[in-house]
């Protein structure tokens, strides 16, 4: 699974300082992007695109919950299609998240040791994610995402069992955020895990 990543904003990350810049401009007056350990229930910078125009919004992580109890942070890329609650969002509403990387723990005995999983290619990657548009118990709309994940790559399958869909290549992340390409053929082999990781205690 994937409960919790993360978003720098150092100098250095200029991908991601660029994002965050891009989406404070656009939301003048509200709050400003959380960087950091991302939690579920967050709200972070979300790509989507629409007739191939690619933009930047704020999502909240975490589709509602069944009856509002709780909230629902990850997808499992072999059910998508068959899942209610998936199945519309893939054809029709597939975005990226940003991240620098993401955190994963291993069991050792009782105990539980907290990995950081980055790309070796690049400081910046995107999981691929759903998102949909919801009201809360106050009735105020607000949009959110799920993180969709696929069985572990080898290097890390000794950490844990799944892992997120990692994109780096623009021909994939191009695939991706047109919802316009419905053939389920396409889309499955862009959720075959991601090998190319560095692993470190965090």
């Amino acid at each position: 699974m994937c409960g919790r990543f993360i978003i720098f904003s150092e100098a250095e990350e200029i991908e991601i300082k660029s994002i965050v810049e891009e989406i404070n401009r656009k939301y003048t007056g509200g709050a400003a992007v959380k960087t950091g350990e991302i939690f579920p229930t967050d709200t972070v910078p979300v790509i989507t695109a629409e007739k191939g125009v690619r933009t930047l919004s704020l999502h909240k992580w975490g589709f509602p919950g069944f009856k509002n109890s709780g909230v629902i942070i990850n997808a499992r890329s072999e059910t998508l299609h068959e899942k209610p609650m998936f199945r519309n969002a893939l054809f029709a509403r597939r975005c990226l998240i940003p991240a620098n990387g993401f955190f994963e723990w291993k069991k050792i005995g009782k105990e539980k040791q907290k990995h950081l999983i980055r790309s070796s290619e690049q400081r910046v990657f995107y999981m691929a994610g759903l998102y949909g548009k919801f009201v809360d118990k106050q009735n105020t709309p607000f949009t959110a995402f799920v993180i969709i994940t696929t069985p572990a790559s080898a290097s890390m399958a000794d950490i844990h069992e799944r892992m997120p869909v990692i994109l780096t290549d623009e021909s994939g992340i191009k695939t991706w955020l047109d919802c316009s390409s419905t053939n389920l053929s396409i889309l499955k082999p862009l959720m075959d895990p991601y090998e190319r990781l560095i692993i470190t205690t965090a």
